[in-house]
């Protein structure tokens, strides 16, 4: 049996293999709204260890200015420090989930980071918890090319038809179903939404998944359009000139803290 130190060395050493393949994959073109998949933002007790984690896992560092990002196919990952108030599973953004093309691989990157397994059918799927309290679940999808691309997010929702509709009126998503549960499909990767028959799940907002991201063609002609459906803007349109980057902020009806970027996409 193949100790944790040695697990770490092999899964390091695959990792440095693949970094130069996935150093070319960017976010996917936007629908027609203009949307596509963008980030998902971290709450840590400690950045640099979890830089750490979501390397092993695929991440490939990426920086404009004081922007620091883990970029996955699909997916960039942020990480901002602090001690979340409670794990991703007790809010609306229970999860995030990827696809790879090698089970027993990710099966040992996870071990090596010291994840807790929720589920394991020992072939294919695996939902874990990583240290500090982000679950994450890993498909085997063994015709992709690359190890690791983005799948979906995850919320929770005693409607899940109704939130879909939400998200595909705000977002322009597609509506899809993915093993019998609602979908909202937005290129890049969907969100789909978890029955919560017990009570409804916490807001997002200062836990382990803060918030989920959309980067946005326009900025602007998303927020007009935003105020003719009558979405009301946590933090209005502003743009950070030091990193090039237009940034807002909505919540959707559950309590999913969401940000809109434009220029994501460029970061190299």
């Amino acid at each position: 049996m193949l100790t944790v130190k040695t697990k770490i060395l092999l899964v390091t050493s695959l990792f440095l293999g693949f970094t130069c393949t996935l150093a070319q994959a960017q976010l996917p073109s936007p629908n027609s709204t203009g949307v596509s998949s963008g980030h998902t933002h971290l709450i840590v007790p400690n950045v640099a260890k979890h830089r750490e984690i979501w390397k092993l896992l695929g991440g490939v560092e990426r920086s404009s200015g004081r922007l620091q990002a883990l970029m996955f196919p699909g997916m960039f990952i942020l990480l901002r420090e602090g001690r979340p108030t409670v794990s991703s599973v007790d809010t609306t953004a229970n999860h995030i989930g990827f696809t790879v093309n090698d089970y027993s691989l990710y099966k040992a990157k996870l071990e090596a980071v010291g994840a807790s397994f929720f589920l394991d059918d020992g072939k294919g799927q695996i939902i874990a918890d990583l240290p500090d309290g982000v679950r994450i679940e890993l498909a085997v999808d063994a015709q992709q090319d690359l190890p690791i691309v983005f799948h979906h997010t995850h919320l929770s929702a005693v409607d899940g038809v109704g939130l879909r509709q939400w998200y595909v009126d705000v977002f322009g998503a597609d509506v899809g179903e993915r093993r019998g549960m609602p979908s909202a499909v937005i290129p890049g990767g969907r969100v789909d939404f978890l029955p919560d028959i017990n009570s409804d799940p916490l807001p997002t907002q200062g836990t382990a998944i803060d918030h989920i991201g959309f980067e946005v063609a326009d900025l602007d002609a998303f927020a007009q359009r935003m105020d003719t459906i009558g979405i009301v803007f946590n933090r209005a349109p502003d743009c950070i000139a030091e990193i090039k980057l237009c940034i807002a902020f909505i919540t959707d009806p559950k309590g999913t803290y969401i940000e809109l970027t434009q220029g994501l996409v460029h970061i190299k």
